[in-house]
């Protein structure tokens, strides 16, 4: 490992697991780890962000164990994670207080203000008075770890353009709140500090690395995919999942999410499933399933024939720019309908929930011909091509799937001077592994699945409302 040349540390803060890895120039992983966090479902909103560090530890040892981190060229540290995640750091230099998880809908929003993370902000202010007085900064997710790297507080932005959907003097004002308890943004790639003794002593990251600026998960999975041309896609999916197409122009539609892109000019249009992979999990733990191999339960899921009669599954009755388990429900639920005809209409509703997407994206002026997947998901061959059998799409499957991990290392080589921008980065350092070619028949016959399940939805949501009268 010691000739494996310039490479750089990547960490990830997921909702569900800590990811680290180490990528080479060749836009490799040399080395991979994952932790898993506690179950966030039954503590959203009394977050304990010292787990974060503890995990971080035992990251670095997994790391250490596979490759020795102090032999290796590492010339970069980047930090990606959820968001928007609001991190209250004290005059101490220690947590003030529960993290306000980016899943936690307290929040006290001004109307016309675009601000993901002042809202939270503000409701800690009015419901948490102490918390707020005893905070010297807000940070976001991956800010925190970064300045537990190094001691120093920033916020992570990519243009100026995306600014506001972070925060600005304005917003900060408008919002009544303190502003010098919000840092300085710095754009992707830009450097934080260097690791400290400090940090050295208790992560194991050996100390004088610089450490550079990450981003948002999602913006660090769109680098990492390069989905840094108009037309291309990325299907983001871990505990939530995000269809996200780069776009030359604003796209307006209430179904979609749209923002300004990494680079200046563009947007990334986004369907947002907040849901699906937790939707999976739940399935696993309330089936008896939680420790039965993934693949196993894919394959017995797509033996399932197109004949046979399954039920529906409806994660959500509610269709807006976000698709979240929430009143869910089965409906057609028969005596002999086990575990696998359960998780087939569990996988179809997710699917659907897809491609329902793209079809939005579509209608938007916004075409699509390729999905590059990333995440968890994405390890599973047979759900890829469930995947394009059901959009009709092509599927590609990264040699690195954890995508943030690849978006870090983009701009870890940029910020080092390996590439002059993230997007030459982005174009030499992400690898297709395999690509999924939907199969015709299979595609007209989910497409007959596709289209009777919106009618069924259509009956269940009439129905719900007589239910209510």
């Amino acid at each position: 490992m010691s000739n494996s040349g310039p490479c750089v540390l990547s960490i990830d803060i997921g909702t569900s697991a800590m990811k680290g890895g180490v990528v080479s120039l060749e836009g490799e992983l040399l080395s991979f780890g994952r932790i898993a966090l506690a179950d966030t479902s039954r503590n959203v909103s009394d977050w304990d962000g010292s787990i974060w560090n503890r995990v971080l530890g035992d990251l670095i040892q997994t790391l250490s164990k596979k490759t020795i981190l102090k032999k290796l060229d590492i010339k970069a540290v980047v930090i990606s994670g959820n968001g928007p995640t609001i991190v209250p750091v004290g005059y101490d230099g220690k947590l003030a207080g529960p993290v306000h998880l980016w899943a936690d809908k307290r929040e006290k929003r001004i109307t016309g203000q675009k601000s993901f993370f002042l809202p939270g902000a503000a409701w800690i202010k009015d419901n948490n008075p102490e918390v707020y007085n005893n905070t010297k900064s807000f940070l976001g997710c991956p800010e925190y770890i970064s300045y537990i790297l190094t001691g120093n507080f920033t916020g992570f932005t990519t243009t100026k353009a995306f600014d506001p959907y972070i925060w600005t003097e304005e917003g900060i004002e408008i919002y009544d709140l303190d502003p010098q308890k919000f840092p300085e943004l710095i754009s992707i790639g830009m450097p934080v500090g260097t690791v400290t003794k400090n940090a050295e002593a208790s992560t194991g990251i050996p100390n004088g690395i610089p450490v550079y600026a990450g981003g948002p998960d999602f913006i660090m999975a769109i680098l990492g995919t390069a989905a840094v041309i108009p037309g291309r896609t990325c299907d983001r999916a871990g505990t939530s999942e995000g269809i996200n197409y780069c776009s030359a122009v604003p796209v307006e539609n209430e179904r979609l999410r749209v923002l300004p892109h990494i680079f200046e000019g563009f947007y990334n249009a986004a369907g947002i499933l907040s849901s699906t992979g937790a939707i999976f999990e739940w399935f696993r733990r309330i089936s008896g399933q939680k420790n039965r191999a993934y693949s196993e339960m894919m394959d017995e899921i797509r033996g399932i024939g197109h004949d046979v009669h399954i039920p529906g599954f409806y994660p959500s009755l509610h269709r807006g720019p976000v698709w979240e388990f929430s009143g869910g429900l089965f409906v057609g639920l028969e005596v002999h309908h086990g575990p696998a005809e359960m998780g087939r209409a569990v996988t179809n509703a997710i699917a659907y929930g897809v491609r329902d997407l793209i079809e939005t994206l579509e209608r938007n002026n916004c075409p699509i011909e390729t999905i590059t997947v990333s995440g968890g998901q994405a390890r599973s061959d047979i759900w890829n091509q469930m995947k394009a059998d059901i959009t009709g799409k092509k599927i590609e499957v990264p040699l690195v799937i954890d995508t943030e991990l690849m978006g870090n290392a983009c701009a870890g080589f940029t910020a080092t001077g390996f590439f002059t921008n993230l997007k030459e980065s982005a174009e030499s350092l992400v690898k297709i592994r395999k690509i999924h070619i939907p199969d015709e028949e299979e595609n007209k016959k989910y497409s007959e699945g596709y289209n009777s399940y919106h009618q069924r939805c259509l009956d269940v949501v009439e129905m719900m409302k007589r239910g209510r009268k």
